[in-house]
């Protein structure tokens, strides 16, 4: 009678233990990939968590959940022993603009299976190093989690319409338990109000509403119910003194979000000091910069020598939800936005302006 209680309690703390530990393993068989380094990568291929030796093309990986109950998006590089990368994208049956779309990344269901033969992809008119090439793997194995991602268009929350609300509430009933239609609609969350956002919301079912990014999507969309008590916050500036965002002496202010780290960003400067000399007296000019790392935002200020306000906030921050309610900022940057002193939005642009984009967009009354 000891020994069944005591193999019973055994299998409990195995079971408690192997829900704690819960784990994607990926293993590869692509026989036309030479021998090298693999690298896993979460999120963006700069984030690299972990690498492994391809031998006639067998690699494996095994990516431990930690704490976290939310899949990841993980991906995949590869640099040869003679030192040239490639870098992999996947097929999908999804679309992007009317064609057929590839993805760099897949989510983290427990097993992903990548067999099969790459093939070269890279566009001829695009220049990259001599040793970088663009490939396509084999249509992966995949779990339900990453099923969804690839039977979902890449541009699905892109283009809002009047009857695209519809169509977003029928496709998360379709599949209910989705977490990247969850992580595209916090992306997005700011493209629809806040009525539309609760019924897209409510269509979600099961495990995924107590997740962590379910609940802090259920508490922005209540700020904006309430977007009455949401303020505009004091900012840091380069010399650490807490600034209003806004001075009601002007009558218009042209607010910039951008990052030290963001190309396009850092490309619309110059247009942005050109502009900013020939703008009548009546309109501000503030940047505003979601870097975390105050020393690179600091290194870029004095590299870039802009001769505006400019303030930093912590992307994760609730003042920076603040921006996103007021401003309809959907972290997408550059982002440009004019407002008047009430903080109403006159004209806002998303991505590297022309010059011609940013004087029409300051002429906005």
């Amino acid at each position: 009678m000891k020994l069944n209680t005591f193999y019973f309690i055994l299998f409990l703390l195995c079971i408690v233990s192997c829900s704690r530990d819960k784990q994607t393993v990926i293993e590869g068989n692509i026989p036309n990939l030479p021998d090298g380094t693999v690298y896993l990568y979460k999120d963006w291929a700069g984030n690299k968590i972990d690498s492994t030796r391809s031998k006639n093309g067998v690699f494996s990986f095994t990516y431990k959940w930690g704490k976290s109950v939310e899949p990841v998006y993980l991906g995949i590089d590869h640099k040869d022993d003679k030192g040239i990368s490639r870098l992999f994208s996947f097929p999908t049956h999804a679309k992007y603009r009317g064609s057929p779309w590839s993805t760099s990344t897949f989510l983290s269901d427990p097993a992903i299976s990548i067999k099969g033969n790459i093939k070269d992809f890279t566009p001829k008119e695009l220049m990259l190093p001599e040793k970088v090439k663009l490939v396509e793997g084999p249509p992966i194995i995949t779990g339900r989690q990453t099923e969804v991602y690839y039977n979902t268009d890449g541009d699905f929350f892109d283009n809002v319409k009047s009857n695209k609300t519809n169509i977003i509430k029928e496709k998360i009933r379709q599949y209910p338990y989705s977490y990247h239609l969850l992580y595209k609609l916090v992306q997005n969350k700011n493209n629809y109000n806040a009525d539309e956002i609760k019924s897209f919301m409510e269509s979600f079912k099961g495990d995924i509403t107590q997740s962590s990014t379910y609940k802090r999507l259920e508490d922005y969309n209540q700020k904006r119910f309430n977007k009455k008590g949401v303020i505009l916050p004091l900012l840091e500036d380069e010399n650490g003194n807490q600034l209003k965002v806004t001075d009601t002496k002007y009558k218009k202010h042209l607010i910039i979000f951008w990052a030290s780290w963001c190309g396009p960003c850092r490309a619309e400067i110059p247009l942005l000091k050109k502009v900013y000399s020939k703008v009548n007296t009546s309109t501000e000019f503030v940047s505003i910069s979601i870097d975390n790392d105050k020393n690179a935002w600091k290194k870029t200020l004095n590299d870039e020598k802009m001769g505006w306000k400019q303030l930093i906030v912590n992307s994760s921050s609730p003042a920076y939800e603040n921006f996103q309610i007021l401003f309809k900022l959907n972290n997408a940057i550059p982002y440009t936005v004019l407002v008047d002193n009430n903080l109403k939005i006159l004209a806002s642009s998303t991505g590297l302006s022309s010059k011609e984009e940013l004087n029409k967009l300051i002429e906005t009354n």
